[in-house]
């Protein structure tokens, strides 16, 4: 009887044993390939497992024969050698038992099936490694070890609208989308996965709470499987974090676990937008008019709000137009449902049909001993009118003594509505006007260029300055306000005395240098030829300045071609 008992036990336990370590052969994978080639001694390591080339087939004698084309002498061995050979298998140092592997024998793999052990080439049958005085033989064998799953877990937090982001806003119609995404990274398929996701303090927005739970049967090599949820965001006065937590387990084909965890932390801070501040103004407007802006606080929280500091600022291609401000304002405190508001007006100085930037008025307050800061948003104004680019050029920046140089000022207006334009130049001491007229008065019209020439003379050495050119111009948009702006070219000139010795190589004042022939080069001509006088040749660019009534100078640059008569002295 006892005995009988001892069987039984010794029968249950050895069943035991053998349920435990059931799996199925044909789901195992290898992979981690090592591969090389051994010769007798030589040795191959893949991770924790070895092998030792011990022992190829005996020498043999060696004949000589003729082969190839043409016939050389050859050793081969005397009969052919069928390859093999033999291998010792160790774990982590320690022999796990002897592999002969042949040409036509498979490959070896170890009853735990962790290990698998192949020859893939041989010395050839007929090669001379086999002949006794050459033995050498080898075999390139492989190991490859058995294919193990490996997983990989991430939390991504994204918006109603699927952005991704890790900050929200409390007090928001917004929620916390949370997904998890489970990834086998490894060589092989790994079965029976659990995922979980730990929410700590959220809450979901509707459903059970078995949804924070998934289970895969199975996710292949490369594979992603993805548990999500949406959360609420919490209503808070101070800014937290949550921390989002998330676990998967599985198993391989041999039912060892595999366990990975991601986590992620959520920001939720208060929401400042229940303080709104807003910048209005038109967004389109003719150079004459003036422009009102108006700013608007409010408090459309629950929570009452110190402390507010406003700071604005005006856009430099406008004046102000209203009793002087200091663009800063101090709000002691605002409360629930309060707002705020102030405005002033400002007056366009140069038109652009594109239209102005008007910067944003800016913020900071206080709201349960937190600081914030708010802007609004920036606009862009239109500002209809005439825009003028005046440009005033020379001929010749280098001449002699009592010779002609041609000086041509040009209007072009860029703007979208026509303008009367009074352009009025003016002569330094010691230059003489030979012909032509100082002013123009004509009609700028939007999209056109005109502009006059005359004729100059100095009849001492130096160099001259010639002043910037004026326009006065008005229209029915301005209401017969005359408004002046200068040039942006102050043209020089040098005059040199022809009977004194030159230079051959050299510049004045960065302006000109002479050319082989001894003539100077010019970088301030007159526009593309012309207004020419009878003989002479105009040349050279320039670069003009836009100007609109009452406002400075900006840099453009642009070329003009138009054509005049003059009467030459």
């Amino acid at each position: 009887m006892r005995w009988y008992k001892a069987l039984l036990i010794i029968t249950i336990l050895m069943t035991i044993q053998a349920s435990a370590a059931t799996f199925n052969p044909d789901d195992i994978e290898f992979a981690y390939n090592v591969t090389g080639t051994l010769h007798r001694g030589g040795t191959l390591t893949n991770g924790e497992y070895m092998v030792k080339a011990v022992q190829f087939p005996a020498a043999v004698p060696g004949v000589k024969t003729l082969q190839g084309d043409p016939p050389t002498t050859q050793i081969v061995p005397e009969t052919d050698v069928d390859p093999m050979v033999y291998l010792e298998l160790y774990k982590n140092g320690v022999l796990q038992g002897d592999i002969v592997l042949t040409l036509t024998s498979g490959a070896y793999v170890d009853p735990d099936y962790e290990v698998e052990v192949s020859a893939t080439a041989f010395t050839l049958r007929n090669a001379k490694e086999w002949v006794l005085e050459y033995y050498d033989p080898w075999a390139t064998v492989t190991i490859r070890k058995r294919a193990h799953p490996k997983l990989e877990v991430t939390i991504s937090t994204t918006d109603a609208d699927a952005t991704e982001k890790s900050t929200f806003t409390s007090n928001d119609a917004d929620v916390i989308k949370a997904s998890v995404n489970v990834k086998n990274t490894g060589e092989t398929f790994i079965k029976k996965v659990d995922v979980d996701l730990k929410i700590g303090e959220l809450q979901l927005r509707g459903g059970e709470m078995n949804q924070l739970h998934m289970y895969f049967d199975r996710i292949s090599k490369d594979e992603i499987k993805n548990l999500s949820v949406v959360l609420l965001v919490p209503d808070l006065t101070e800014q937290r974090s949550y921390p989002l937590n998330a676990t998967a387990k599985g198993y391989d084909v041999k039912d060892i676990a595999y366990n990975a965890s991601g986590s992620k932390s959520i920001l939720v801070v208060p929401n400042p937008t229940y303080f709104s501040i807003s910048k209005s103004v038109r967004d389109r407007i003719y150079l004459q008019d003036d422009a009102s802006v108006r700013i608007v606080v409010a408090n459309g929280g629950m929570y009452d709000i110190s402390d507010i500091h406003i700071k604005d600022n005006m856009s430099s291609k406008f004046v102000l137009s209203s009793s002087p401000i200091s663009f800063e304002w101090d709000i002691p405190l605002l409360k629930s449902g309060e707002e705020w508001s102030t405005g002033y007006s400002m007056k366009p100085t140069e038109a652009n049909i594109n239209g102005w930037k008007i910067p944003a008025a800016n913020a900071t307050f206080t709201v349960n001993n937190r600081q914030y800061s708010n802007s609004s948003p920036t606009i862009t104004l239109i500002v209809n009118g005439p825009r003028l680019l005046l440009n005033k050029t020379v001929s010749k920046p280098v001449v002699n003594m009592s010779e002609d140089v041609i000086v041509t000022v040009s209007a072009n207006n860029i703007g979208n509505i026509g303008t009367k334009t009074d352009v009025i130049d003016s002569l330094p001491d010691s230059v003489s006007l030979v012909s032509g007229q100082l002013s123009q008065l004509n009609f700028s019209e939007a999209g056109k260029t005109w502009g006059f020439s005359y004729i100059i003379r100095m009849n001492k050495e130096g160099d001259y300055e010639l002043p910037p050119a004026i326009a006065n111009y008005t229209n029915v948009e301005y209401r017969g306000t005359v408004r002046d702006v200068e040039s942006s070219q102050r043209p020089i000139i040098t005059v040199i005395d022809p009977s004194k010795p030159r230079p051959t190589n050299s510049s004045t004042n960065g302006t000109a240098s002479k050319t082989s022939g001894g003539k100077p080069s010019s970088s301030q001509g007159d526009l593309g030829g012309a207004l020419q006088s009878p003989g002479e040749t105009a040349t050279g660019t320039a670069t003009a300045t836009p100007i609109t009534p009452g406002f400075e100078i900006a840099f453009a640059v642009v070329v003009l071609v138009f054509t005049a008569g003059f009467i030459r002295r």
